[in-house]
């Protein structure tokens, strides 16, 4: 959750998850929820907010007081269509095989329910920086990412919006909202502002600029943001 737009280290950006939410038509009040690689379980005080009952999945159980079974996002100990929505924030670019999980939300979710996504998009000038860092900069396949001043990561997959359709697509979802981040249009569209040489004043400007300009360019070409954030409906 280090580098998710909502937060999850120490909290959860609540008013920023509920404006997503509305504008994605999400409602959670008598939902039972997944939160599938759900780290400390803070998305779960925003569902129980809204009227949701949460359950949380994770490699590791690292929060007390939070329902949280430790299982892989492929290979969930529930039953079939249990679940009227499940939640994958900033984790799904992780997962060793993304059509597995995709496969395993859609069992889980009755018909009627749905698939709340936020991922990295690499769809932008950040995914040819990536392309290029991972055969000529020195970093492995799959690990560059311009979250943290450019550290490597364990894996990072190169997700984008067209290939995170299909993959819906041969998990057995057919239809897609995606919603762009456009406070996140700089780090697509220039993501040399996360590189840790860049001057703080230089960095401080671009910020600004990006900031004024974001919203509209996200209007525009939602695929200029960093971050996507998906609602995919399972259907009947």
């Amino acid at each position: 959750m280090v580098s998710s737009p909502f937060g999850g280290v120490d909290g959860i950006h609540r008013e920023m998850m509920l404006k997503v939410f509305e504008l994605l038509g999400i409602e959670l009040n008598h939902r039972r929820v997944l939160d599938v690689g759900c780290g400390r379980g803070y998305a779960g005080d925003v569902v129980t907010e809204c009227g949701g009952d949460y359950f949380g999945a994770d490699l590791v159980a690292s929060r007390t007081g939070v329902r949280m079974v430790v299982a892989d996002g492929s290979e969930l100990p529930f039953a079939d269509a249990t679940f009227d929505a499940v939640l994958c924030i900033d984790v799904f670019e992780h997962f060793p095989d993304p059509v597995a999980a995709a496969r395993e939300f859609h069992r889980l979710v009755r018909p009627g329910g749905f698939v709340f996504v936020s991922a990295p998009n690499y769809g932008n000038v950040a995914g040819l920086v990536k392309k290029a860092c991972e055969t000529f900069g020195g970093y492995e396949k799959d690990t560059w990412a311009p979250f943290g001043g450019w550290k490597a990561q364990e894996l990072e997959q190169f997700v984008t919006g067209r290939r995170l359709r299909r993959v819906f697509r041969a998990g057995g979802f057919r239809r897609a909202r995606v919603l762009a981040h456009p406070f996140e249009v700089d780090g697509g569209l220039f993501p040399w502002i996360a590189h840790p040489a860049m001057p703080d004043s230089i960095r401080f400007r671009l910020q600004r600029g990006f900031a004024a300009i974001g919203p509209w360019v996200a209007r525009v070409w939602p695929g200029a943001s960093l971050h996507l954030f998906w609602r995919i409906d399972r259907g009947g």
